[in-house]
């Protein structure tokens, strides 16, 4: 997994500390993007939480923050291997080249939280940049004011997979898809930074993994998951949907609690 954070335009930037969460659960490169002079600027490939630091500073310092919208990502790999051209954001384009430029700037911006099936992709080549070549760019050729057009943006909802996308122009448009959570005035994709950390599942006398049985054996709509929950504190969590569409935070019961209470304070 990985999490996408969205700063809209006259809100705060979340704390360092929230953003190192952020980090330490999905430590495969980082990146964030904003617009600027009629461009999104970007900066990734950061691969050690430092790296990082220092983009964010060198932003913060040159910017009144809160007077833009800005887009950080913080990457799990999941197709493309774990590689600096392979953090996100991306231009929305059909050059692989052009994608993994760690600097640069761009008409409009991509990010996701998710996979997605159906794409070519290979040791170079994401999903979400497969994306983004095959059916982010040839839409965006077609709609001026691409991400706020309603077509577009039709288009694009119907195609997330239960994935979390964000696209950024250099007007400062911004149009996301999918399910997010807001917290203090900012948007996550998910919230796994402010989930327990993940004890490895039990296994019984036989070799088998009961929780991790139980859950893949259980593949119901969303609705039904909240109404059975793994452990009774699933079912107040924001944390649930993940939960679903991954695999478990949590392995027992106190966890859940424990992760259910930390999110929701």
């Amino acid at each position: 997994m990985c999490v996408i954070v969205y700063k809209p335009k006259g809100v705060a930037m979340p704390t360092l500390e929230t953003l190192r969460k952020c980090w330490e659960r999905n430590p495969d490169g980082a990146g964030l993007m904003f617009p600027a002079g009629g461009r999104v600027r970007w900066r990734k490939g950061c691969m050690e939480w430092e790296s990082f630091e220092r983009a964010l500073r060198s932003l913060t310092e040159a910017r009144d923050t809160r007077g833009i919208p800005v887009a950080l990502h913080f990457r799990i790999a999941t197709h493309g291997g774990v590689k600096p051209g392979c953090c996100h954001p991306f231009p929305v384009c059909k050059d692989y080249g052009r994608m993994r430029e760690t600097e640069g700037g761009c008409e409009v911006g991509f990010m996701h939280n998710g996979t997605l099936s159906g794409l070519e992709t290979g040791a170079g080549v994401s999903d979400s940049m497969a994306f983004a070549s095959g059916v982010l760019a040839p839409l965006r050729a077609m709609c001026e004011g691409f991400v706020t057009d309603k077509r577009a943006s039709r288009l694009i909802a119907s195609s997330t997979q239960g994935s979390r996308f964000l696209l950024m122009d250099g007007a400062g448009e911004v149009g996301v898809f999918g399910r997010w959570v807001a917290k203090d005035g900012v948007l996550y994709s998910n919230l796994n930074h402010l989930a327990a950390p993940v004890a490895p599942p039990r296994w019984d006398e036989d070799g088998q993994g009961r929780l991790f049985d139980a859950f893949v054996g259980f593949d119901p709509a969303p609705s039904d998951f909240a109404q059975l929950g793994l452990f009774p504190a699933c079912v107040a969590c924001p944390l649930l949907e993940e939960c679903a569409e991954y695999l478990p935070y949590c392995a027992d019961e106190a966890q859940a609690a424990e992760t259910a209470d930390a999110i929701l304070a």
